[in-house]
């Protein structure tokens, strides 16, 4: 094979058919020492003709569609127009490689009649998940039934003649059957529905039962009247084997039904487990009023025992060295005789409903029949009974090696999420206590709006109040549960004869029958605060989903508790990036989270190209999509919606702007150019004057061939006709009917980490692919909400750069939870991931050598590689010609300290001035108005300082840009020149110590990066965690490019 496997090495045929169109070969990943995977690459050809193309795609179709079932061999890669003796149109399927053999090549006659009934289950129930799925086999027969005899595992393979029936094809059907095996319409070219593969399991279940090759209905049906076989089995496989599709069950669900109460009738073919018990169980029951006085120990042992267990949990008490049977109403406590093979009920005990749920959960349900004898009654035959115990035996062992495990699980599960679910209650509840509310004295209605003469407001400074704050007013009933309404939306303050009015836009849909009468009862109006309930309700949700097993993703909870590896398949081919411009450490971030089978994460120092390598990842995925017809669905999410704007601007112009992208959240929190195309409002605005531009067309059209009707009956039908139009086109424009299928056809929706969910038909959707960026800016709970959307899922971000936000007023314990590295999803995955399934990103494009150099020295242990041509990141300020990195030094200045402000924030008035001076350089060199600056300081009294400073000056109206902030929201910016305001100089450096805050910080200059702050302090500050002694290191050891200035010689 030339050209097709870059990723794969073939290490042995094992089958090829007679015509050579079919061939099997195990392979492995190419360049592994240690081949501890192998896999099944199934090559299909040539594919020359239509007929042998469809034979692929349904193979391929039906593969995909069956993913997630567990007895179905499982796709990971195919492909086409694969080279193979001198031909390039075979097709290609990279399978799992299946241990064992199929039913034709095993001796059946060594399976025990429970074995085979085992068998016979599970390839039922293989198939019934098949139909479950719309999928037809078609072709089920002992060759394309894989039997692993070591554990027992059944697969079923070759969907090559399946059929997906929600899919109409020209072709309905293929001359391709078993004459022995397959149904007579299937055999007569006729259409086939689930019937058809219901035939075939009966002739399958036929033969394994009875090593009899089966040839048609009349000869299966003649051989079962000959055989000494159960009634009941002789006429569920004559039911299944009929030769008139509607004679024959109709779902696989009803054959599995009937064949289980088969065996349980015949118990005698099913495992046996034999207890023996004594009188005095019996007197026991009766003296508790469990059993009736008059029971004797025949009818006990024979009737009553049997029904009490016939389902019966058990698991063995290690520490008591008992067996414990839990049945419906009673239990019993067995020890074992070894040497005779026997369970002596030593203790029985009636069951309370709590204690049963117990036992079930301790327990596993025993596949069998308990069955009891009295003790001291035929004692020397015991031997010569016939039973299972000592497998069951077996089954207790196994069993505590289970259990321990599920309880080291919810341990682990408890310690790692338990604490996430404590903070989400403790944030419901202080939610609705801290949000702002409206004291008011009086209340108007004019003109649309509600105006309330303000007495108070509380939790909240009516200066900080924006646009999009929305009201809700609040009624109590009787048993004291709350209910709201909506009000409006915020739209101002007035102030006038002495008195504060607060005036709401009132919502076009506020119920003022409802409203009304509670203002004139003065209840409580209140910020809407039901958005941020609803969403720590989302995340509760989610740790509860991930608990209950109940996600999309293979062994994710396994995988995140650091009790199970994830796996990972390379495609067939390597990738084609779409630039050349990708690095190496960014295409290999990119092959593994495409490679990862469940989850893998890529770290993204400051400015090397995360956003393009999440591009690429998405378009790489459309190609695949694209190549092979498929309908993956993507989402993408981020913590903040600037982040999601930015993927999805990049992301527009992929498959040449046809691309479906919907992108989720309200409005104002959306970039106009997004707003404008993708939200869902821009799309039904677009459908809609599609729809009225045909229909308008159309209704011009017809209207020219009526104008020369002048039969009064057919006009006015025609009227009828264009009001119904009319009617429709108009309900169109304002509902949201089309909703949920523009959702369910899309490719890519995006939102925020837990606003994408705000959409309610989106909560029903599974994605095949998740992308979440700033992964590690938001907290576990946000991650989760995504998470188990998802079944592959690829986590973007920096742990090393700021981490998730927590109010310490509304979370003591998530503030606690985000500062702790242990408690943090995507600091954890970092660290118990494998190589295979992470990468960090090593080169940056943002910043100047030895700035970059700084960061990788300081924060990233060297790592990170600068490919930045120094020539283009020259400032132009003469002062600092030559200079990238100035520390001005406030040391030895007067009056140099900190103040501390009445909202316990901190300014610092000679760093304030030292930046005023600063800038005033800079216009004075006549360069001010070319500079683009971001000043970044920790504190907001500092900010505020500086801010008002600047603005007085009018440096701001000057320069090019100035930007002034606190560092949280300078994180994904980026500014030619920075200047950072440490502002502490006493006790402590505060949260400076926090790297992260620091690497951003610094890390957002582009040109020149200049620190203003009291060095000799921030040397000194004892604390391990204190990264500025090394960054004053590598500033004193690099003074070719780095300055420090005492503040005074400014």
């Amino acid at each position: 094979m030339r050209n097709n496997m870059d990723n794969y090495e073939v290490l042995e045929v094992i089958h090829a058919s007679k015509t050579s169109e079919t061939i099997i070969l195990k392979v492995k990943e190419k360049n592994k020492r240690i081949c501890d995977k192998v896999y099944a690459l199934k090559l299909i050809g040539s594919l020359n003709n239509r007929f042998q193309k469809l034979i692929f795609k349904r193979e391929v179709d039906a593969l995909k569609t069956l993913n997630s079932c567990d007895n179905i061999v499982k796709i990971r890669d195919y492909m086409l127009n694969a080279e193979f003796r001198d031909k390039n149109d075979w097709g290609l399927i990279l399978l799992d490689y299946v241990d064992g053999k199929n039913l034709e090549e095993l001796d059946l006659g060594n399976f025990s009649q429970v074995e085979k009934y085992e068998l016979c289950l599970k390839i039922l129930k293989a198939i019934e998940e098949a139909h479950n799925n719309n999928v037809l086999h078609r072709d089920i027969k002992p060759s394309n039934i894989m039997y692993n005899i070591e554990t027992g595992e059944v697969k079923i393979i070759d969907f090559g003649t399946s059929k997906i029936k929600s899919i109409v094809e020209q072709e309905t059907t293929l001359p391709f059957f078993s004459p022995n095996f397959s149904a007579p319409e299937v055999v007569k070219g006729n259409s086939t529905t689930e019937a058809s593969d219901i035939y075939s399991l009966g002739a399958v279940i036929f033969y394994i039962l009875f090593s009899i090759l089966p040839n048609g209905t009349d000869m299966i049906c003649k051989h079962l009247e000959e055989l000494e076989i159960p009634e009941n089995l002789k006429k569920l496989i004559s039911q299944m084997v009929a030769e008139e599709p509607e004679d024959r069950f109709q779902e696989v669900g009803e054959v599995i039904d009937a064949f289980e109460e088969i065996i349980g009738d015949n118990g005698s073919q099913r495992a046996t487990y034999l207890c023996c018990i004594d009188i005095d169980k019996l007197r026991y029951l009766k003296s508790i009023s469990l059993i009736e006085s008059n029971t004797n120990m025949t009818i006990f042992t024979k009737s009553f025992l049997k029904s009490q267990f016939k389902e019966c949990f058990a698991f063995y008490n290690q520490s008591a060295d008992v067996y414990i049977f839990s049945g419906k109403k009673i239990a019993v406590e067995c020890i074992y005789n070894k040497q005779d093979e026997i369970f002596m009920v030593n203790k029985i005990m009636p069951l309370s409903v709590d204690r049963r749920i117990s036992n079930q959960k301790r327990g596993f349900i025993i596949d069998g029949t308990v069955q009891f004898m009295e003790s001291g009654r035929n004692n020397h035959i015991i031997k010569r009974i016939n039973n299972d115990n000592e497998k069951l035996i077996i089954e207790f062992k196994n069993n505590i090696n289970s259990k321990s495990t599920l309880q080291k699980q919810d341990e682990l599960f408890e310690e790692l999420f338990g604490k996430w679910q404590d903070g989400l209650d403790e944030s419901m509840k202080n939610e609705k206590e801290r949000v702002g509310r409206v004291v008011y004295s009086t209340f108007n209605i004019i003109d649309q709006q509600l105006i309330l003469t303000l007495e108070e407001y509380k939790n909240n400074d009516i200066d900080s109040l924006e646009n999009d704050k929305k009201y809700i007013i609040e009624e109590v009933d009787n048993r004291g549960k709350a209910y709201y309404f909506d009000i409006g939306t915020y739209h101002g303050m007035k102030y006038e004869d002495d008195e504060t009015l607060l005036i709401i836009d009132l919502d076009k849909r506020v119920q003022m029958g409802k409203v009304r009468p509670l203002l004139r009862k003065h209840c409580p109006v209140m910020e809407d605060f039901r958005a941020n309930i609803s969403a720590y309700k989302r995340q509760h949700y989610a740790i509860r989903a991930l608990h209950d097993d109940n996600y999309s993703s293979k062994n994710l909870k396994d995988i995140l508790l650091n009790l199970d590896e994830p796996t990972y398949t390379p495609f067939l081919q390597n990738i084609i990036f779409s630039k050349d411009t990708l690095n190496s450490s960014q295409k290999e971030a990119i092959r593994k989270a495409l490679y990862s089978d469940s989850i893998s994460l890529i770290q993204g120092p400051p400015g090397t190209g995360k956003t393009t390598v999440i591009k690429e990842i998405v378009r790489q995925i459309i190609m695949q999509i694209n190549k092979f017809d498929d309908t993956s669905r993507i989402l993408v999410v981020s913590q903040s919606h600037t982040a999601v704007d930015n993927i999805i601007e990049g992301l527009v112009e992929i498959d040449e702007g046809k691309l479906d992208i919907i992108r989720i959240g309200r409005a104002e929190n959306i970039s106009l150019k997004i707003e404008e195309t993708c939200t869902m409002n821009a799309i039904r605005k677009k459908m809609f004057a599609d729809i009225k531009e045909k229909s308008d067309a159309y209704i011009g059209q017809q209207n020219l061939l009526y104008a020369n009707i002048t039969e009064q009956k057919i006009l006015d039908r025609w009227e009828r006709i264009k009001d119904i139009q009319g009617d429709w086109i108009n309900r169109c424009s304002n509902l949201e009917t089309l909703d949920y299928q523009v959702i369910k056809s899309a490719t890519i929706i995006a939102g925020t980490c837990v606003g994408f969910l705000s959409n309610d038909f989106i909560k029903e959707l599974d994605f095949d692919y998740v992308i979440i960026d700033e992964a590690a800016k938001a907290t576990t709970p946000e991650l989760l909400v995504s998470i188990i959307k998802s079944k592959k899922i690829v986590l973007v971000g920096d742990q090393n750069q700021l981490p998730a936000y927590a109010d310490q007023e509304l979370s003591p314990i998530i503030a606690k939870l985000t500062k702790e590295p242990k408690y943090r999803l995507f600091d954890l995955l970092f660290d118990l991931l494998p190589d295979t399934h992470k990468q960090i990103l090593t080169v940056q494009y943002r910043m100047r050598k030895n700035i970059g150099n700084l960061i990788s020295q300081v924060f990233y242990d060297g790592k990170i590689a600068t490919e930045v041509d120094d020539k283009n990141r020259i400032h132009p300020i003469k002062k600092f010609a030559g200079k990238s990195i100035i520390w001005i030094d406030t040391s030895m200045m007067d009056r140099k300290d900190e103040s501390r402000l009445k909202g316990g924030s901190y300014c610092n008035y000679a760093e304030n001035a030292l930046i005023k001076k600063l800038l005033g350089e800079f216009k004075k060199e006549g360069v001010l108005p070319s500079l683009d600056i971001g000043i970044i300081t920790g504190y907001r009294g500092q900010k505020d300082l500086v801010r008002k400073s600047v603005n007085n000056s009018g440096y701001d109206r000057i320069a090019k840009g100035i930007d002034i902030n606190t560092l949280d929201a300078f994180q994904g910016r980026e500014n030619d020149i920075i200047i950072y305001s440490t502002v502490r100089t006493k006790i402590s450096i505060g949260f400076q110590k926090e790297k992260e805050r620091v690497n951003v910080a610094f890390s957002r200059a582009k040109n020149l990066l200049i620190i203003c702050g009291d060095m000799d302090f921030f040397y000194k500050f004892d604390d391990p965690d204190n990264k500025f002694i090394e960054i004053i290191d590598y500033i004193c050891e690099h003074e070719e490019e780095c300055l420090v200035i005492p503040g005074g010689e400014l």
